[in-house]
C-alpha cells in the first residue's frame, strides 16, 4: 500500500511560518489527523489562511466569489429575503444570521438593498455576522458602522445565537469545513493521518480507523471501490445543522456551496475525491505545499446537508444551480429594468454585467448550488 495518494505540485510556493509549528506538533504529540491538519493550515489564529490579515478574495486574492463579483448577489438575495418576509406575514423582527461572514461585505450589500427595496423591512432586520477571527470583527465595526450602525452585531461563534425570527445565509462555507481523508485497499478502509518523513516533509500515512463516526460512515460506504479509492468525510456537517436550528427558531435556511449528492459525491469513478488547494487563482491538490498560504476545500455532501438538516427541524428541501435560483429571485429587478416608467440606475449596466457572472454556465452559474429550506 503506497504511503500517499499522488497530489499535483503547486506551480509556486510561498513562505510557510506555520510549517515548523506543525512539524513541532507531530514530533511532540504524534501524528495528526488530515482534519486536525486541515483546521490549523486555515484556522490557526497567528498563521492560518482565513486568520492572516492578507487579501484572499478577489481579483488580487487566490479565488473569486460570488460576493466579490460585485453587490448584485446580495442584492437579489435581498429580495429573496424581502419576498420571504413579505409573505410569512411582516413580522415586527426579521434576523438574518450569516456564518462565515468575512468581511462583511455580503452584510453591506444585502443591507443597503434591503434599505432601499422597502423601509419597512429595513427598520424591523438586524443583521448577525458571526466570524472567530478578531481582525475580521474589527473590519466588520470600520466597514458597517457608518452606514448600518444598530442594523448589526458581530459574534465569534454561531452558538452564541438562539431562537430568532428570519433568515440563515451561509456562501462558501460548509466547503472549507475540515475534512477527513479516507482511502479504500485491499477490502478495508483507512484514514490518513499526517506524519513526517525522514526529511521532516509532512506526508499522509494510512492507519485503520479508530474514530467511531468515521468509522459508521465508512461501513455505510461499504466495498464497492476500487483499490486506491481516495475521498473525504466532513464531520461538520451535523453540529453546523444543529447550530443553525438553535440560532433559528422559524424562518429560512439558505446556503450557497458547491457540492454533489451523495451518490454522485462516493461515485467509484471518483477515485481521487474532491480535495484541492487555491493560490492566486491556481487550483491543485497538493494541501502539504505551503501550510497557512493555500486555501485547501472539499465539496460537499448536499444528500448529508439536508438529512442533518431535517433531523433539526428544516422542510421542503430544494436544491437547484445558482444560475436558476438567482435568475428565479431577480425577476422583479428584470422587470424594473424593462419598465420604461422606472428610471434605471446608472449602476444597472454594470450591474447586469455582474448577473452575467453570477449565472452563465461557464463562470459562476453552475458551478454553484443553492440549498433553501425552512423552518
Amino acid at each position: 500500500m503506497n504511503a500517499t495518494p499522488a497530489f499535483s505540485d503547486q506551480a509556486s510556493e510561498p513562505p510557510s511560518p506555520l510549517l515548523e509549528k506543525i512539524q513541532e506538533q507531530i514530533r511532540v504529540n504524534g501524528p495528526l489527523s488530515f482534519c486536525e491538519y486541515m483546521a490549523t493550515a486555515l484556522y490557526d489564529p497567528d498563521h492560518g489562511y482565513y486568520s492572516a490579515k492578507k487579501q484572499r478574495v478577489g481579483k488580487q486574492g487566490d479565488f473569486i466569489t460570488s460576493v466579490s463579483v460585485g453587490h448584485c448577489f446580495g442584492m437579489i438575495l435581498a429580495r429573496r429575503l424581502h419576498a420571504f418576509w413579505t409573505k410569512s406575514g411582516k413580522a415586527e423582527g426579521f434576523h438574518i444570521i450569516e456564518p462565515g461572514a468575512h468581511d462583511g461585505t455580503l452584510c453591506s450589500d444585502i443591507l443597503g438593498e434591503i434599505r432601499q427595496l422597502d423601509p419597512a423591512f429595513y427598520q424591523t432586520v438586524h443583521y448577525h455576522l458571526i466570524e472567530a477571527t478578531p481582525s475580521l470583527m474589527e473590519t466588520h465595526r470600520h466597514k458597517l458602522t457608518d452606514q448600518f450602525s444598530g442594523k448589526f452585531t458581530s459574534h465569534k461563534t454561531l452558538a452564541q445565537i438562539k431562537g430568532l425570527h428570519g433568515a440563515f445565509v451561509s456562501n462558501e462555507l460548509i466547503d472549507a469545513f475540515p475534512v477527513e481523508l479516507i482511502r479504500f485497499n485491499q477490502g478495508q478502509w483507512h484514514q490518513f493521518v499526517v506524519t513526517l518523513a525522514e526529511n521532516q516533509s509532512l506526508r499522509l500515512t494510512p492507519q485503520e480507523i479508530n474514530n467511531p463516526e468515521l468509522k459508521a460512515f465508512c461501513d455505510k460506504l461499504g466495498q464497492a471501490f476500487p483499490d486506491g479509492y481516495t475521498t473525504e468525510y466532513n464531520p461538520g456537517i451535523a453540529p453546523f445543522t444543529r447550530d443553525a436550528a438553535n440560532a433559528l427558531s422559524s424562518g429560512l435556511f439558505i446556503t450557497i456551496d458547491y457540492g454533489h449528492s451523495t451518490e454522485d459525491y462516493y461515485h467509484p469513478d471518483r477515485v481521487t475525491g474532491t480535495l484541492q488547494t487555491y493560490y492566486q487563482h491556481q487550483k491543485a491538490e497538493d494541501p502539504f505545499v505551503s501550510p497557512g498560504n493555500l486555501d485547501i476545500t472539499s465539496h460537499i455532501d448536499f444528500t448529508r446537508l439536508i438529512t442533518a438538516a431535517e433531523t433539526h427541524g428544516f422542510r421542503n428541501p430544494s436544491l437547484r444551480t445558482q444560475a436558476s435560483y438567482l435568475t428565479d429571485h431577480a425577476r422583479s429587478w428584470l422587470l424594473e429594468i424593462e419598465d420604461p416608467s422606472i428610471p434605471n440606475s446608472p449602476d444597472t449596466p454594470s450591474l447586469l454585467r455582474q448577473f452575467q457572472t453570477l449565472i452563465h454556465p461557464a463562470m459562476l452559474g453552475t458551478k454553484f448550488s443553492v440549498l433553501e429550506m425552512q423552518k
